[in-house]
């Protein structure tokens, strides 16, 4: 009761004492605040320093990094894809959504401001309020046009906070519109480069046919003149054929990569008919900055959208605790109003009223704890997400750090493999022709030299791939925007 009389005496308070008897309200509140104990922080930068990832650099990836591939027709396509591919249509739209629900934060916190007008036909009872006498008879008209207006003083900034987890939100919404544009030129940039593989791994198995049809010629030659066995002939053919084979696989498998493309694009079949052979070329590869991890939490876009994520959260949490004091409310309304339209602009029939309105939370049945402890294990939630982002990222870097620097010394061997084999192949079918070998050498030798070739393939491949990989764990050239 001691809340409903408050808001009893405050109607006839006089106007002096309205900010004294709002703040004795506010400070003994009828709903209470839950004690749930301290919300746990952000971590910062300092806890994620690591001895094991070793910068070398000063330069972070520049925004347009895929262009250091030099390859015209992969430009094309990410520039296409930023442009109209659906994830980026996504995630403009919404950025476009958490625009607008800025925009109705901003709306709560000025005044509203409305008109109404109405015209009615009733006839009133002669035996309610007025005696019989000074009632109007039958049907009368009545006349009303008001303009209304109100206004919610944020005493205790709960649209404050509303706003401000809005536009946290928003900035959040920002960056994980960065980190989609991160992932779509990075997953076409990789899948370019996994079509400039295939398309050398077919130059390889075209190199191992032709040693198998050299071979396969050399042994028809032979067993014409009856210096080779029907069986090794037969066995010579077929490993010709098999080659033949793999070639076939290889086209299928650069033609699935083409519609792979494609759909990254947005687009049909028909577009990846028209997507030539890839002429990636790597000049140099990127390297760790050396100001990792410091600078890496604002330059991931998903870290730094994650980060943002719990701000707003942690303002939704001001905004849940603000709800349990009372919502003061100023309104007023001027207008016309009379018996009869012909009277309605008389000056006599001015009507109008101010007062404040003030809404004391008394008992909701919990709703306003169980808002509180959602929005505080929502901020929670938020924190263990942007703990695992750093995470995640950090070990981005160094796997691919590590892979990279791993690379370096297999390309090396393998180029030193390759010539071996080659030149052991040479040797091996000279002697076969001069009756020197036995064809089983010959083919021992073809093997190693196929299986060699097609491994430095792999690895060439492997590097662009890597050195993707590491831009987009370094943040593909991303900032945070600096706040006003």
């Amino acid at each position: 009761m001691t809340c409903l009389n408050s808001v009893g005496r405050l109607f006839y308070a006089r106007p002096a004492r309205l900010a004294i008897v709002i703040a004795s309200l506010g400070l003994g509140a009828c709903a209470s605040l839950p004690d749930d104990g301290e919300l746990s922080s952000l971590p910062d930068a300092g806890q994620f320093q690591s001895t094991s990832i070793k910068g070398t650099s000063t330069q972070w990836p520049q925004d347009n990094w895929w262009k250091r591939y030099n390859d015209p027709q992969l430009n094309q396509l990410i520039d296409e894809a930023l442009t109209s591919a659906p994830d980026m249509k996504m995630a403009d739209a919404q950025l476009q959504s958490a625009a607008a629900v800025i925009g109705l934060n901003k709306a709560a916190m000025g005044p509203n401001v409305s008109a109404n007008a109405s015209v009615t036909r009733e006839k009133q009872s002669y035996n309610y309020l007025t005696p019989e006498s000074m009632t109007p008879n039958g049907l009368q008209n009545y006349g009303r046009t008001t303009i209304d207006a109100s206004w919610e003083l944020d005493f205790w900034g709960k649209n404050r906070a509303n706003l401000a987890a809005a536009t946290s939100a928003m900035e959040a919404t920002e960056a994980e519109r960065a980190a989609a544009r991160l992932t779509l030129s990075a997953g076409i940039a990789s899948s370019w480069a996994e079509l400039a593989h295939l398309y050398a791994s077919r130059d390889t198995l075209e190199h191992a046919l032709e040693i198998r049809s050299t071979t396969a010629r050399l042994m028809k030659e032979r067993f014409d003149n009856g210096l080779e066995t029907r069986g090794s002939l037969r066995r010579a053919e077929a490993l010709q054929a098999s080659a033949q084979g793999d070639v076939l696989a290889i086209d299928e498998q650069i033609e699935l990569q083409r519609h792979a493309i494609a759909a990254l694009l947005g687009a049909g079949p028909d577009r990846a008919a028209s997507l030539q052979r890839p002429v990636m070329s790597l000049a140099g590869d990127a390297a760790v900055p050396s100001d990792l991890p410091l600078s890496l939490l604002g330059r991931r876009p998903d870290i730094v959208a994650a980060r943002l994520q719990a701000e707003s959260r942690m303002d939704k949490v001001a905004a849940s605790k603000a709800a349990f004091y009372p919502d003061v409310n100023l309104s007023a309304m001027v207008g016309l109003q009379s018996l009869g339209l012909d009277k309605l602009t008389d000056g006599g029939s001015a009507i109008g009223s101010f007062g404040p309105a003030i809404s004391l939370p008394i008992f909701n049945g919990g709703s306003l704890r169980s808002n509180l402890r959602q929005a505080r294990a929502g901020y929670e939630e938020a924190v263990a997400s942007y703990q695992s982002a750093i995470s995640h990222a950090l070990n981005e870097v160094a796997d691919a750090a590590t892979s990279q620097r791993a690379l370096q010394g297999r390309m090396q061997a393998s180029q030193q493999a390759l010539e071996a084999a080659e030149e052991s192949w040479r040797i091996s079918r000279n002697r076969y022709e001069g009756g020197l070998d036995s064809y089983l050498d010959v083919l021992t030798a073809e093997d190693l030299v196929i299986q060699n070739r097609r491994a430095l393939t792999d690895l060439q491949a492997r590097a662009i791939t890597l050195d993707v990989a590491l831009v987009q764990a370094l943040g593909g050239g991303y900032q945070q925007p600096v706040s006003e």
